[in-house]
């Protein structure tokens, strides 16, 4: 998996300097698969995997106060 920071990197490149996923996958030194994969989702991969692994778990008032931040 990739960090979120990389992931934000891959939708700037591509939505902000319009470099295609070949080009992309070639500045960072990943798949391109990798690049298409997280082009294709809206959110990033550390939010995905909190709520696969967490699903239904209720969280505290506090850990849902600061889960918006962490998710940025």
């Amino acid at each position: 998996m990739i960090k979120m920071a990389q992931f934000h990197h891959i939708k700037f490149l591509h939505e902000v300097e319009g470099l295609s996923q070949r080009q992309i996958a070639q500045k960072l030194g990943i798949s391109r698969n990798t690049v298409s994969k997280y082009l294709k989702q809206n959110e990033a991969p550390t939010t995905i995997h909190r709520q696969k692994n967490y699903h239904g778990k209720e969280y505290s008032d506090e850990t849902k106060r600061v889960l918006p931040i962490i998710d940025q």
